[in-house]
């Protein structure tokens, strides 16, 4: 796991590194916006065969030549050129800005815009997901995989919120447990996660808009671009670090909810499961999700004798 962890250091430094040294060589007229867009397409073409390669043992089923012309590849290089869209937007909207308001209310359409795609298309704009009969208050979906091996599942929606598969669960998951999983999206939507996170989305969009106003004030000569380019950088720096936090909890309390509609012990076997298929050990977690050892320990010791 070692390697595993060095190999995503590795390639999200590369992303970053392309997406930064390309935003600055449109910043200092050396490339124009075209030229731009087009190295960036390239570069995730490459990072995403790069990443293919050295994992499609581990993350896909088939051969490499197969997994390279899916749509699923597809999927991958068209999420990692929005996200530099992301990043690079309030820097292109900054440059060519007449006004502050043009900054205000253009900046953060690069982030609005993915999220109403990734609303639209919750697991990727070339992955059909087709309605399944199930038992749930909110309407559930199966996202149809034919070569990534990933399970998951996630909440999509913000005021009509929908239940999404991923088709690799039924593989290996019981009817209990792919019923713990729907139990644990649920949770998010009973405890009104999906509707708390537009508050990140605000904080996100207030932070694009001061950054790119910082730009856009250090090149009209105006003295206010440093201060907001450090308030900037503040809130980027414990913006992270609390919603980390606070996504954490969120995940507890939905696997505190789920093992109460199906019973501790087929929700940590499914827990088990998941980390197993998904080749997670049980003490890695994420930025967002605890790890599965914290998670079981969490149930464990909350599941009898708390309430909801």
């Amino acid at each position: 796991m070692k390697k595993a962890k060095f190999f995503f250091l590795v390639f999200s430094s590369l992303f970053l590194i392309i997406t930064l040294s390309t935003g600055l060589a449109v910043f200092f007229s050396l490339l124009g916006i075209l030229s731009a867009l087009l190295i960036l397409i390239i570069s995730d073409v490459a990072l995403a065969v790069f990443a293919s390669s050295a994992y499609y043992r581990q993350l896909y089923r088939g051969e490499l030549s197969e997994i390279l012309l899916s749509s699923e590849l597809l999927d991958i290089i068209l999420s990692l050129f929005l996200s530099q869209l992301v990043i690079l937007f309030p820097l292109i909207v900054s440059t060519k800005a007449r006004s502050p308001l043009d900054v205000i209310f253009l900046a953060p359409l690069g982030l609005i815009s993915c999220l109403i795609l990734s609303l639209k298309f919750p697991p990727g704009l070339f992955t059909k997901i087709e309605p399944l009969s199930y038992p749930a208050p909110y309407k559930v979906y199966v996202a149809k995989f034919e070569k990534i091996k990933e399970a998951n599942a996630v909440v999509s929606g913000i005021f009509k919120p929908r239940i999404i598969l991923f088709s690799p669960l039924f593989e290996f998951l019981n009817d209990d447990e792919v019923k713990a999983v729907v139990a644990h999206e649920i949770g998010h939507i009973a405890n009104k996660d999906h509707i708390k996170l537009l508050f990140g989305l605000i904080i996100s969009i207030i932070g694009i808009e001061i950054l790119a106003l910082s730009i856009y004030y250090e090149l009209v000569g105006d003295g206010v671009g440093g201060t907001l380019f450090l308030l900037s950088m503040l809130l980027a720096f414990f913006f992270p670090l609390l919603s980390s936090y606070y996504w954490r909890r969120m995940e507890l309390k939905a696997d505190l909810y789920a093992s109460r509609v199906v019973g501790k012990e087929t929700y940590i076997s499914a827990l088990r499961k998941l980390a197993e298929h998904n080749l997670l050990p049980l003490d890695w977690g994420s930025e967002d999700h605890p790890s599965i050892e914290r998670r079981i320990e969490y149930v464990l010791k909350n599941c009898k004798n708390s309430e909801y």
